[in-house]
């Protein structure tokens, strides 16, 4: 109990309650907003809870264990504590910490479903059973995931990489759903387990759901993941060196000069692994996109619109603008650390400070959208040989996208500077993105630059409107904005507080 207790102080203003308040939102919108009453209630909200949580749950794991795991990683940390409690003490306090927060989600979750079902007037008794079976199933994928992720938090001191990697095994986990319901991966262990099964008639084009017997491979597998991961990492959260803890650790290659060439905030990106999730989160969205296009012709057509709403949708829906909050977070991490707040500022002025890390971020954003666009032209032309020409509206929806990510990057750049955690702000860029969906939607693309990103890179629609003049001085509002009141807080902020 004390070692809870002691996890619970340490995540002190680290806004976990919120991020659970934020997540409950977002069920409750995707589940019960907007959604027109069937015959089978019930059954839809339980079978898209696996769907939408495959995505929202990981999401939500993977940053609470980074919070967990990244205070040890400052500092002699991992020397110090193993002085006062043995390291498997350690891991088990952490396990339990994300258990607990893991069950309050859930219980709320349900109490949110059962609530609105009898508001909404939902047929049928209360589905008791399938309730139960969600929870448990929601319980174990997420304690994999939570897993999972304090496992890359431990092996990689750098919290980017091992977000970049949760991200990347989110994408692959939602894309699947869509291709098999096998766990084939730890994030698609909660679409092993969902009870309610889907049943479509390609003929009518209909739709029905059932209750479907959850067979024992897929408990089986299930249980792997959730023992194997565990034991793993008992075994890594227990090696007595702390060299041996991270990858890369103890490592380093002294700069050939005390003087480079390149501006500040690229050399402190130099030799960081940061382009890997740039390169292979859009690649991974385009192959299964790429696959789940030629898999499904009965339904898609053979053309470049349909393409690009495959290889695009979740990217530009929920991955894109999280991965330019992991760059930005990790932009600003070393200023949070130890009195480099105090040194920074002796050094230079709070515009220039913050205008370097905004223009390096915009630059390897814009490359990452050109990086998209390459993907997409070589697999229509040369892979898939797609007839006619590439969309009219393509590049420049690709210059939209440039400069829609350039205000995200704006204000990621001003979150991640006023908060201390690295996961908290990268956490607003997904509640952000599903906040942007429902105004895109709602037609109020404009509101925020999450929205105007994904109404300016036309996930959904490359063909659709495009509203330029609006998209530019929208994005030129939040970008003013957001550097603005970066450079005030700057100035007007005591040092002292960050340290």
């Amino acid at each position: 109990m004390k070692l809870i207790a002691v996890e619970f102080q340490k995540s002190r203003h680290k806004h976990t309650l919120l991020l659970l308040a934020a997540a409950l939102v977002l069920n409750y919108f995707y589940l019960f907003h907007g959604n027109s009453p069937d015959q089978q209630e019930w059954y839809n909200v339980f079978y898209f809870i696996p769907l939408i949580n495959t995505l929202i749950l990981s999401i939500l794991m993977a940053v609470i264990a980074s919070q967990a795991v990244d205070m040890e990683h400052k500092g002699a940390m991992w020397n110090l504590l193993p002085t006062l409690v043995n390291r498997s003490s350690i891991y088990l306090g952490k396990l339990l910490y994300g258990f607990i927060h893991l069950t309050l989600f859930c219980l709320l979750q349900m109490g949110m479903v059962i609530l609105m079902g009898i508001r909404l007037g939902y047929e049928g008794p209360i589905p008791l059973s399938v309730i139960g079976s969600t929870f448990l199933a929601e319980l174990v994928s997420g304690m994999i995931v939570y897993q999972v992720q304090c496992l890359l938090s431990l092996l990689f001191p750098s919290q980017f990489a091992a977000l970049s990697i949760g991200f990347g095994g989110t994408l692959a986990g939602l894309f699947l759903a869509y291709v098999s319901t096998k766990a084939w991966t730890p994030w698609s262990v909660l679409l092993s387990l969902g009870p309610i099964g889907m049943d479509y008639q390609r003929a009518s084009r209909t739709v029905t759901l059932f209750l479907r017997q959850i067979t024992i491979p897929e408990i089986l597998t299930a249980l792997f993941y959730l023992v194997g991961v565990f034991l793993l990492g008992l075994y890594l959260f227990t090696k007595t060196e702390q060299a041996e803890l991270g990858i890369g650790a103890g490592r380093h290659r002294a700069s050939q000069s005390v003087h480079s060439g390149l501006p500040a905030e690229l050399i402190k990106l130099k030799r960081n692994p940061i382009w890997i999730p740039f390169l292979l989160i859009p690649l991974i969205s385009a192959v299964i996109g790429t696959f789940n296009f030629t898999q499904n012709q009965d339904v898609l057509q053979n053309t470049w619109e349909d393409l690009w709403t495959q290889q695009s949708l979740f990217l530009g829906l929920f991955f894109l603008a999280p991965l330019v909050a992991i760059l930005c977070s990790l932009l600003w991490r070393m200023e949070h650390q130890g009195s480099n707040w105090n040194l920074i500022l002796t050094v230079t002025t709070p515009a220039k400070l913050v205008r370097d890390k905004w223009l390096t971020a915009v630059l390897l954003s814009s490359i990452s959208v050109l990086w998209i666009a390459i993907i997409y032209l070589f697999t229509g032309k040369i892979i898939l040989r797609l007839p006619g020409e590439v969309p009219e509206l393509f590049w420049p929806r690709m210059i939209c996208a440039a400069v829609c990510l350039a205000a995200i990057t704006a204000v990621q750049s001003m979150l991640s500077m006023i908060f201390r955690s690295f996961a908290v702000p990268i956490a607003l860029a997904f509640v952000g993105s599903i906040a942007g969906l429902w105004l895109t939607v709602k037609g109020a693309y404009y509101a925020t630059p999450y929205s105007m990103l994904i109404y300016g890179m036309g996930s959904s629609s490359i063909t659709g409107e495009l509203n330029v003049p609006v998209l530019l001085a929208s994005s030129g509002c939040y970008i003013l904005g957001a550097l603005a009141v970066s450079i005030l807080f700057l100035k007007k902020t005591d040092v002292r507080t960050h340290v």
